[in-house]
């Protein structure tokens, strides 16, 4: 059997859910509001990329478990008045942020989007919905490049109402998916080939990058998490978001985290939309916003340790996507220990085992002794992960595994980052992007990559040669020396003088000496 209903008393194995079906597994358990999902487990994954097909009869368990969830919901998966949608996801027995494929709105088609419009009074919603379906259809299932989908948006005709400049889109979208393989398929065939893609994500290139920077073996698989849609495009009073229960970047004890209104939860973390931080969702939607602090307050005594949570709100009523262990940078990492410590939450043993030697070099990085010269900065944005660190400039991957490759090193400058950025990511020593918030891909790979970065530092555009690049009207030339301030958020040129981070940090210097202490006596705390 390949497949698992997510419900209390079932299987919580991330070995076998992956990380996001455990996650959604243990907020179930928790009374938590979860949308219904079932998993295929990480064995279909593995059978899928050692024969090139899905194992046989995991359809027919599919089947069976769309029945489960067309139950609970009370639509019909691929009807046309009243449609049931689901998600897609990957889930990783580890966590790899960004790194594979989702797919949202899965079953939704031309005829669903027009019945959705008429059930719900709301055309706008249905049609940016259906054109949420077709972009990601188009990219991540059909493997159509970016560049092809977007001239393929070049000649549709502009109008003044969204709803309709959304049909066209949507049009527009469905001729490309045809001329390029296929047509568009009806929901089940959508289900079946997104399933398939999410499978094959675990072997594209920015995965195994990710995995081999990070040591994470290649055999385990992922696991597909199917799980009903709810919408945080719904209306004015619906919104998506990523929390924390502390901040990832420092360690500070604050839920940290952004919430974008009337957008779905891809909106978030790819960076393309500037996000607002959670204190808006307490003004717009205090009810939500009381329900989250709950949740994230429930998680993280449950687990002891910082969670980052993925949430929508539809219509003012709070739903938990899926939660997990947050990446940290390296001196959130001593902070937590510390804090978690003297709050009595985790033993002494494990303050000292929390921090790995990566994370450990990483909380004693440089950090500059002086700030920068006022006509010498370029931008200032969100500090996303501390550290002060000076490069070439470099603009896409290429550039930065080029220069990386000659001993350089690179900060990589992007309008945003998504997966396909993870080669220059890895190969640069800091980041910077134009757009995105505190939780936004790059945000969250920086972290994980122990990566100083500064986020949403306004307009950043790279000329179409690659060789250059404005930020905030300010020239940049590829290779040129510049600085990244991960605890200030400065952007500056040239390069800056650093002083060692541990003798700024007190926190840093008490863990320091618990580790010494321990490797003397056994007993460090």
């Amino acid at each position: 059997m390949f497949t698992h209903a997510i419900a209390v008393g079932r299987s919580t194995d991330p070995a076998i859910l992956g990380g996001k079906g455990a996650g959604l597994a243990q907020l179930m358990e928790l009374g938590l509001p979860v949308p219904p999902a079932f998993v295929i487990g990480t064995p279909a994954g593995r059978a899928y990329l050692a024969d090139g097909a899905l194992p046989e009869g995991l359809m027919d368990e599919v089947e069976d478990e769309l029945r489960g969830l067309q139950s609970r919901t009370g639509r019909a998966f691929g009807d046309v008045a009243d449609p049931l949608l689901v998600s897609v996801r990957s889930g990783a027995p580890v966590s790899m942020p960004g790194m594979m494929d989702t797919v949202l709105n899965v079953g939704l088609t031309e005829a669903g989007a027009h019945g959705l419009a008429a059930r719900t009074g709301d055309p706008r919603f249905a049609w940016t919905s259906f054109e949420r379906l077709l972009d990601g259809f188009a990219r991540t299932v059909r493997g159509i490049a970016a560049g092809r989908v977007a001239d393929a948006l070049l000649d549709v005709a502009p109008h003044a109402d969204p709803a309709a400049a959304a049909r066209a889109r949507c049009t527009a979208l469905q001729q490309l998916i045809t001329a390029r393989g296929a047509a568009f398929p009806d929901a089940r065939g959508q289900l079946r080939e997104a399933i398939e893609a999410v499978f094959r994500s675990w072997m594209s290139p920015r995965a195994i990058a990710y995995r081999d920077d990070r040591g994470i073996d290649d055999a385990p698989g992922t696991a597909v998490t199917v799980q009903t849609m709810v919408f945080g495009n719904r209306d004015e009073r619906s919104a998506s978001g990523v929390a924390f229960t502390r901040d990832p970047a420092t360690g500070a004890p604050e839920v940290y985290g952004d919430v974008l209104f009337r957008a779905q939860g891809e909106d978030v973390l790819n960076g393309e939309f500037d996000a607002q931080p959670l204190s808006v969702l307490a003004d717009r939607l205090p009810l939500a916003h009381s329900e989250l602090l709950t949740a994230l307050s429930v998680l993280e005594e449950h687990s002891r340790d910082m969670c980052d949570v993925e949430f929508t709100i539809e219509a003012g009523r709070l739903y938990v996507l899926q939660t997990r262990i947050g990446q940290r940078s390296g001196r959130a990492a001593v902070r937590l220990a510390v804090d978690l410590f003297d709050e009595g939450i985790i033993t002494a043993e494990e303050a000292l085992a929390r921090v790995d030697d990566e994370q450990l070099a990483a909380a004693g990085a440089a950090r500059f002794v002086s700030e920068p010269d006022p006509a010498d900065v370029l931008a200032h944005g969100l500090p996303t992960c501390p550290g002060a660190v000076s490069g070439a400039a470099a603009f896409d991957n290429d550039q930065a595994q080029r220069l990386a490759a000659k001993g350089f090193s690179v900060i990589l400058l992007r309008p945003t980052t998504s997966p396909t950025d993870v080669p220059g990511m890895i190969a640069s020593v800091g980041m910077v992007t134009g757009r995105g918030g505190r939780t936004s891909h790059a945000a969250v790979v920086a972290r994980g990559l122990n990566r100083p970065a500064v986020c949403g530092v306004g307009e950043l555009s790279i000329a179409a040669d690659g060789r250059s690049a404005k930020l905030m009207g300010k020239q940049i030339v590829a290779g040129e020396l510049v600085s990244v301030d991960g605890d200030l958020g400065v952007v500056s040129r040239g390069r800056r003088i650093t002083a060692p981070g541990q003798l700024a940090d007190p926190v840093l210097a008490r863990y320091l000496s618990w580790r010494e202490d321990y490797a003397l006596t056994g007993s460090g705390i």
